[in-house]
């Protein structure tokens, strides 16, 4: 039966939020003591808290068990082909890689939606972990059947952790790891090849939009030229209309100064005559 509370502990202790997983933690141990089972609750007292990456994945697969159940599913499968790969044949190997490659991006999605390690979003760098153990669990059956019980630590594992399952002969384990590290890898190297298309591809775009930057840039170059052409036009119509206006003025002084001088003459004529 303390096996049993100490199991239970365990899976109320990795639910709890991310802030308050040491509180917690002490809390349970408490009670464990309390109940007089010192044993347990020094184990428990010793557990990891999960890194924000790890808290994440718990949190899904505890609050949205059908997306962390696809893709283990579907690393399930790909361990299955990877160890009767020359039975199975490249094809089958290549579908359960792209099944394992869709199942992941789907399962990141969720992550990026529905985790908040302490009421805060995951940054790109606790996706990229995320990502990194989803990897490590394609390779290590323990490590998934660790994420579908929501018990994933990145420190050493206690024993306690690991969730209940039947013994299995070690020559099979061994053999399942060596094909789970190869599905690993064929895993990796078929997400280095995504990766080196999608940098071909943004290379390319990258280039229509230097060019067209450039040709823009030389247009923008014409039109200032133009622009400043205009100005000076503008500023010479400018001083030739000043000019002009300047010229009017002094004509109508003059006119109106020799107005002046006819009247004056005329009027002395007048006198002289009279």
């Amino acid at each position: 039966m303390a096996k049993d509370d100490l199991q239970a502990s365990i899976d109320q202790l990795y639910g709890a939020p991310l802030d308050e997983f040491v509180g917690e933690r002490k809390r349970l141990a408490k009670e464990l003591r309390a109940g007089g089972d010192r044993e347990a609750a020094d184990a428990l007292a010793k557990l990891p808290k999960p890194s924000a990456a790890a808290w994440a994945l718990n949190h899904v697969a505890r609050n949205e068990p059908d997306a962390v159940e696809e893709w283990a599913a579907a690393a399930d499968a790909l361990r299955d082909v990877s160890t009767r790969a020359s039975e199975a044949g490249g094809d089958a190997l290549r579908a359960a890689m792209a099944e394992h490659r869709d199942a992941t991006a789907r399962l990141m999605d969720v992550v990026g939606d529905r985790a908040r390690p302490g009421d805060k979003g995951l940054s790109d760098a606790m996706l990229d972990r995320v990502r990194t153990l989803l990897q490590q669990a394609t390779a290590d059956e323990e490590l998934a059947n660790r994420l579908r019980a929501g018990r994933v630590t990145e420190d050493q594992v206690p024993t306690e952790l690991a969730p209940q399952a039947q013994p299995k002969p070690a020559r099979a384990r061994t053999t399942k790891r060596t094909s789970a590290r190869d599905a690993a890898a064929d895993a990796r190297a078929e997400r280095r090849r995504e990766l080196e298309r999608r940098v071909e591809a943004t290379s390319r775009e990258a280039r229509r939009l230097r060019q067209e930057a450039e040709k823009r840039a030389a247009a923008a170059e014409s039109a200032r030229k133009r622009f400043e052409e205009a100005r000076r036009v503008l500023q010479r119509s400018e001083s030739e209309f000043e000019a002009a206006q300047d010229a009017a003025k002094d004509s109508a002084a003059a006119s109106n100064s020799a107005e002046r001088e006819l009247k004056r003459l005329r009027g002395l004529l007048r006198r002289s005559g009279g």
